[in-house]
């Protein structure tokens, strides 16, 4: 693999430096001041990141997602078409190796299987779910496409909306549909085939948008987009099945204008949850104690509308991106209590919708 690092920043390459910086992919609209996919390197032991820079250009790419084998894939959209495309990070000119677009709205997702080598889109406005071999080796064929069908109470809740299709920890698909207000559980085959096995019905008007995992215990975490609500759920690996044990506000009771829950991720050690209020303009952190969760903090962003955030692979920085203030904005974090403390804000990031660090190998 090209190490990116040094092809953008070579001046900072010297003695073990190297081990401290961590390379940033943003994901964008290209409605404006945008052109596509930016990266950006942070340095741990100053706790301060680089301005992002343009790494290709693409419209659209909302989402990102990077594989084991250095493959970065993306949402894109040309014309009238949306889709996904593959890029190689194995080389300097980060070359465009496959793509797949059709007619219509692009997804909004894209989940990833690394021990059978698939990828997951999951598609708002056309309810689609999609499923794709692909590797360095055998890039984006389709092989799977699944249409929803539902609804709910809530304006936005008019049809189905799938939001989120990624696997569970043992292997199985969970898909999000924000319209229906439904959970769904699918085994996966090698060439991935899908059959549905478990659904739990939320509340009405919840609007599940992301789940994450807690990492030893059978619990996850479900945000709600729509109800600016976090929910545990104990999931069960012998049906695939989950069940609702507790449901907590993402923002203040008395907060009265437009909120819109977005990310959700949880720190390594399974033991502080975060969550972004769109509206709000905040990162709301809970801590897991005694099988619930409690709300510990709500931060500003220092932005407005931060869409994604991503903790960074050693636990100790989140950073978040602001859609509409064309700013990303960096926090220390607390491995005791969880609470963030802003370290950098006025990144100039432009139509920041996602965040996503290199994994290290």
């Amino acid at each position: 693999m090209i190490n990116l690092i040094t092809y953008f920043y070579p001046t900072l390459i010297y003695g073990g430096l190297l081990n401290m910086l961590e390379q940033i992919f943003f994901g964008t609209y290209t409605r404006k001041a945008s052109q596509g996919i930016y990266q950006a390197i942070l340095d741990t032991s100053q706790g301060q990141c680089s301005e992002p820079k343009l790494l290709t250009k693409i419209a659209n790419p909302t989402y990102l997602q990077l594989s084991a084998e250095q493959q970065l894939f993306s949402v894109a959209q040309q014309a009238d078409q949306g889709g996904i495309v593959q890029f190689s990070l194995q080389a300097p000119s980060i070359p465009l190796i496959a793509k797949n677009l059709a007619f219509g709205a692009p997804p909004c997702y894209i989940g990833l299987d690394q021990q059978r080598q698939l990828v997951f889109t999951a598609n708002y406005h056309t309810a689609t779910v999609k499923v794709f071999r692909a590797s360095a080796n055998e890039p984006l064929k389709l092989l799977t496409k699944k249409k929803f069908s539902g609804h709910g109470p809530r304006p936005e809740q008019e049809a189905a909306h799938i939001h989120y299709a990624d696997l569970t920890p043992d292997q199985r698909l969970a898909v999000c549909d924000l319209g229906a207000d439904r959970v769904y559980t699918y085994s996966v085959t090698t060439d991935g085939q899908l059959t549905n096995e478990q659904s739990l019905q939320l509340p009405a008007g919840f609007g599940p948008r992301h789940l994450v995992f807690h990492p030893t215990a059978q619990i996850a975490f479900l945000v709600g987009e729509l109800s600016s609500q976090i929910a545990v759920l104990k999931y069960d690996p012998a049906t695939g099945s989950f069940q609702l044990l507790q449901q907590l506000a993402t923002i203040p009771n008395d907060w009265q204008q437009h909120n819109g829950a977005a990310a959700i991720k949880i720190s390594p050690d399974g033991q502080f949850v975060y969550v972004s209020n769109r509206g709000h303009n905040s990162l709301a952190v809970f801590a897991w104690k005694n099988k619930q969760l409690e709300l510990q903090q709500l931060i500003s962003t220092e932005g407005n509308f931060p869409r994604d955030f991503e903790i960074d692979p050693t636990g100790q920085y989140l950073l978040a991106a602001n859609q509409n203030s064309n700013n990303a904005t960096l926090f220390e974090r607390s491995a005791l209590n969880g609470k963030l403390i802003c370290r950098q804000k006025d990144l100039p990031l432009p139509e920041g919708v996602c965040v996503k660090f290199a994994t290290q190998n």
